[in-house]
C-alpha cells in the first residue's frame, strides 16, 4: 500500500486516539493524581475518564473487526487492522499507566 492511497483517520476516531495518548501520559506528571479538597481538577477528570476511554477503545476495536470481516476491500481491511492495533496498544498502555493509581486508591 503506497502512501498516496492511505486513508486519513476519521475525526472522531482521531479524537479518541489523541485523548488516549493524553491519558497515557497524564499520570506521569508530578502531583497529577493527588487529590485534596472538593474541587474538580484535571486529575480528577482524567481518573474518571480513563475507564470510559479504555472501554471506548475496546468497543471501537470490536466494531472495526466486525467491519473488517464484512468487507472485501483489501486496502480498507489493512487500514482497519492498523486502527485495531492502535486501539489495543493504547488500551494496554492506559491500563499500564493507571494501574498504580487505582491500586493506591483501593489500599
Amino acid at each position: 500500500m503506497n502512501m498516496t492511497s492511505k486513508r486519513p483517520i476519521p475525526p472522531l476516531r482521531l479524537a479518541l486516539l489523541i485523548t488516549s495518548i493524553a491519558l497515557v501520559i497524564f499520570p506521569w506528571f508530578p502531583d497529577a493524581t493527588n487529590f485534596s479538597g472538593n474541587e474538580v481538577t484535571p486529575g480528577l477528570l482524567a481518573a474518571v475518564a480513563t475507564p470510559v476511554v479504555c472501554m471506548l477503545l475496546l468497543l471501537d476495536s470490536t466494531m472495526l473487526a466486525i467491519y473488517r470481516e464484512g468487507s472485501d476491500n483489501v486496502e480498507q481491511n489493512l487500514a482497519w487492522r492498523q486502527l485495531i492495533r492502535y486501539n489495543l496498544v493504547l488500551a494496554l498502555l492506559i491500563v499500564a499507566s493507571w494501574v498504580p493509581f487505582f491500586v493506591r486508591l483501593n489500599s
